[in-house]
This record gives structure tokens, sequence and C-alpha cells, in this order.
């Protein structure tokens, strides 16, 4: 998956099992052809993190690697989304600093079980179900343009990868919170580990499918953005009948892309609200005046559907720094504008799920963040950006997969 990628490649290593296998299998394949960083992510979560993160840069040392522990200090108490967010940020910006163009994640063939079942129980459409790709963008934006996401540890169990830690006498930490069964992911791992092998590579197989599923309509929807979106300075035109003659899943692929990249969100909208849209894009006159969703402005221009960037909702942009509105924000009455979040269990391509990166292995002080701002769709830019809508449809050339 990364062999003829990039000569450059960034590793996230909290110090768990399942990174610290990355950072040492990594280090090895690279050898001395390729420049590999090592960056750890600091939530301020636990007391025990700066420990653990300095346990990562004595490894990093040992194997000639540089390292640097990332910061986030949001001041209060933040929901997870909001966490996962950060963290994307942070190594999207770190990757940045450095010409990094691949950062690699150490999800395990575990992870994607889990994930599936997780998917699952929460009623997710198919598409979550395909679980985490082996190849994405990074999910952060405008910090992660050009910055993809590889997870090259898919098909190993993290059985089979503490068994290699042990053989090296490498050492890893445990996070007290993979123990917690207040956790979900935590509970439904503990249920993984009771399933019978033939019903994991069945789990697995039916993810695979999935995943090559989701890779042919992404690449679908990708050449009809080729192909029928002109982008303009602050907005997108879509060929209304070109887009009402893609298969269904297609046209809700290209308009969850269409609108991220006008709305500027980090998350897709939430899918019944998506499909609603589609639909009435897809009915001739069905747009009427035009609708907003997820920070995004459609509406019918002619012969084409025109996205961009709604102004604010009033109710919104009275929780907004005075700097913000300063800045030039626009604003609409109440009625007029709707953002819609990811529904539980979604997740867009390169999402990371709660508990699939181990929290807060972390030092403190080497690169901070400011602290926690607003989420808000649209905030912080305007207009359209056909590379956001690119990266978000993936590249079909090496999204094919089987691990």
């Amino acid at each position: 998956m990364v062999a003829g990628d990039r000569d450059r490649l960034g590793l996230a290593v909290s110090g768990g099992s399942d990174s610290t296998a990355l950072l040492m299998l990594m280090s090895e394949w690279a050898g001395s052809h390729r420049t590999l960083r090592v960056a750890t992510i600091d939530h301020g979560l636990r007391a025990e993190a700066a420990d653990e993160a300095r346990e990562v840069a004595r490894l990093c040392v040992r194997l000639g690697l540089p390292h640097e522990t990332l910061t986030w200090r949001p001041g209060r108490s933040v929901a997870q989304a909001d966490t996962r967010a950060a963290r994307h940020r942070l190594l999207a910006s770190w990757a940045q600093s450095h010409a990094l163009p691949l950062v690699c994640l150490g999800h395990t063939r575990d992870d994607r079980i889990e994930t599936f079942l997780l998917r699952a129980r929460a009623g997710s459409h198919w598409r979550g179900l395909a679980g985490p790709m082996p190849l994405a963008s990074s999910p952060a934006w405008p910090e992660g343009n050009g910055v993809r996401l590889a997870r090259p540890l898919l098909a190993f169990t993290r059985r089979a990868l503490r068994e290699d830690l042990a053989s090296r006498g490498a050492p890893w930490s445990e996070d007290p919170s993979n123990q917690a069964s207040k956790y979900e992911r935590v509970r439904m791992r503990r249920l993984v580990a009771r399933l019978e092998d033939a019903v994991q590579t069945r789990i697995i197989g039916i993810m695979d499918r999935l995943a090559e599923l989701r890779s042919a309509i992404a690449a679908a929807a990708r050449e009809a953005l080729a192909a029928h979106v002109s982008a303009e300075p602050d907005a997108a035109l879509l060929n209304a009948a070109a887009f009402r003659g893609l298969p269904a899943e297609a046209r809700l692929r290209l308009i969850e892309a269409l609108v991220m990249a006008a709305g500027g969100g980090s998350l897709p909208p939430q899918t019944r609200r998506l499909e609603q849209l589609t639909l009435r894009l897809s009915q001739p006159g069905g747009i009427g005046a035009g609708a907003t969703l997820g920070g995004a402005w459609v509406k019918e221009a002619g012969a084409s559907f025109c996205f961009r960037t709604a102004p604010l909702r009033r109710s919104a942009a009275a929780r907004l720094p005075k700097s913000a509105l300063a800045a030039g924000l626009s604003t609409v009455g109440s009625r007029q504008a709707e953002t819609g979040q990811a529904e539980t269990g979604q997740a867009e391509t390169g999402q990371v799920e709660p508990g699939q990166v181990e929290p807060g292995q972390v030092e403190t002080g080497q690169v901070e963040t400011g602290q926690a701002g607003f989420a808000l769709p649209g905030l912080g830019r305007a207009g359209f950006s056909l590379e956001r809508a690119e990266a978000l449809l993936g590249d079909p050339r090496t999204a094919a997969f089987r691990v």
C-alpha cells in the first residue's frame, strides 16, 4: 500500500501496542532509503501520558528517527468528536510542516471487526460497515490539503503484533481506559475476543467486499466531478442532466462531497438529510428556491446546480467571537440555514472512530495549538474548494484494495 507511494512518511505513534508495532515494522521496512518522522499527540487527558510519550521518544532515539509531541489543551471538557477533529488537525499541520504527504496510523484487523460491530449495532449505512479504509484523505481542512492517511496494519491481528513486539523486546504502554467497561468499544473488543476465528474471517470478507464497492462508487463520483462540475472562485456548478444520469449511490457521494467542499465541515451531513437533498436534486424542479445542508447553500442556476458557502445563522453567529464577525462572516435568519452532523456509527472516508487511536500517550510542550474553538461548518473560509471535493472522493487509482 505504501511501498510505491512516497519516500517521506509520517507515523502517528501513541505508545500502545498497535502503534508501537507500526513504528518497529515501518522503521525496518524503510531502512536507509526512506525518511520517517514520528509524532505523538498529547490530549492532556491522563497524568501518565507524559511518561508514555517519553518512552516513544526514547524508542525513536534508539531507531534513529526524529520524534515530536503535539499538544492540545482545550481548556474545557470537550466531546470525543472535538478531540478527534483536533487530533486530525494536529497531525495534518505537523505533516504539512515537514512536507509529509502520507501519515501512517496503527489500526489493525481487530479494529476493523470492532468498527463493523459497533456500526452495525448503531444501524449504520452499508458504507459505514466497510470500516476504516487503508488509504484515505485527511478529514482536516484546510490543514489536511494534500495529506493522506494510510493504515498498513489492517491485515494484522493485535495478538500477532504483540507477539512480534515481545520477540523484539520492544515495550509498549497500556492505556487504562482500554479496560474501562463504560466505553462501548471496550465492551465490543471483549466480544470480538470471544468470537470464533471463522466468524471473524466472515466479517472481514464482508468488509472487504463493501470497501471495494465503496471504492468503485467513489471512483464513479470522482469521474463525474471531473467531467460535469465547473468551479468558480466562490461556487461550483454541477450539470443537472448529467447528475441525474448517474447511479443512485454515485449521486449521493457526489452531493456529499460538493456539500462538504462548499460548507467547509469536517464531518459528513446526516445521511437522512443528505438523501433528502439528493432526491430533491434528482427530480426536475425539486430543489425549488434552494436548500441548505452542512453549511452549504444549493440552488438551481439554469441547467446546473450551484453550490456555495451558506451564510451563518444569526443564532450561530451570536456565539462567535467578535473577531470572527469582524473578519467578514455574514449571517442569515435562523430558519434559513441548517447544518447536519454525522450520525452515530457513520464516518467519512478516513475518519478515525473513538477508541481506534489510543488516547493520551503524550509529552507536553514541544508543539502547541490554541484553545478549543468553534466547529461550525463554513467557519474561517468562504467559497468552494474543488481540491476538497477531490480529496473526499479519494483517488480511484489507489482506492481499490484487499487486505
